[in-house]
């Protein structure tokens, strides 16, 4: 019982400590909380794969999206995910870790779609949600690639029904959303992927302590399949080769 203790006081305080780690709960297949007030989604997964990897029991806070920056960077919690964009200027106040997830638009179909690139979209008519980066890029690209029609919806859902129905020939917007979608609905595919630069990862206070070990176990889990593992399980398909979920980076640096 003594060299029990004895050993207790000699662990490193790190594998001791909670990885707190602050999420915004509204934000499906990101990080929801189910009925019994328990958090799940793909950057949960993700999350906690990595406090397991670094010894440490994880704990996660509901916060808004905008509260997480303030609660990062006074320490209030160890790390944020929330598909939080690495970008330059959040790099001058913030460490992120490596990205594990391009946040890129797509264009998507029915299953027996022969579109199969953005040529293909020529004289189509294309549906998207009202307001978002979908309805965005559709107009703006409108003459450029000889779109028919972009047709607006008040529900991703109402959309979806109308691309089944062949009212529509394919729906702009985002991949996440769309692939978590067709998780739950079936008959429908991606027929063209669309590059933002967009890319997710964990956030922490400038410098913290962990964010090196937090990187090289978001390294591991890509390397091991375990990253491939929870996309499968919150989007339905494996990840495509040389995107951020599948390709080991450095730790991204402010310019």
């Amino acid at each position: 019982m003594a060299m029990a203790f004895a050993l207790a006081l000699s662990a490193p305080a790190s594998a001791q400590e909670k990885l707190v780690v602050g999420a915004y709960p509204a934000n499906p297949p990101w990080e929801f909380k189910t009925e019994s007030g328990s958090f799940e989604g793909f950057e949960i997964d993700v999350a906690t794969e990595v406090a397991k990897r670094l010894g440490r029991p994880v704990e996660f806070q509901d916060m808004g999206f905008q509260a997480l920056f303030a609660a990062s960077s006074s320490g209030r919690i160890d790390f944020a995910v929330s598909s939080i964009s690495v970008n330059n200027e959040r790099l001058q106040n913030q460490s992120f870790t490596q990205p594990y997830y391009d946040g890129d638009g797509t264009v998507i179909g029915r299953e027996a779609s022969t579109i199969t690139g953005l040529d293909g979209l020529k004289g189509k008519v294309i549906g998207v949600v009202a307001g978002t980066t979908g309805e965005a890029w559709a107009k703006e690209n409108t003459e450029k690639l000889g779109l028919a029609e972009v047709r607006s919806y008040n529900a991703q859902q109402d959309l979806l029904l109308d691309i089944q129905a062949q009212r529509v020939d394919g729906g702009a917007g985002e991949l996440a959303g769309f692939q978590y979608a067709m998780t739950k609905t079936p008959g429908f595919k991606v027929l063209v992927r669309i590059p933002t630069g967009e890319r997710f990862a964990m956030m922490a206070r400038k410098d913290h302590p962990a964010i090196v070990a937090a990187n090289d176990a978001v390294s591991a889990m890509k390397a091991d399949g375990t990253m491939a593992t929870i996309h499968k399980k919150w989007f339905g398909v494996e990840p495509d080769a040389g995107t951020s979920t599948t390709t080991a980076m450095p730790l991204p640096k402010a310019e």
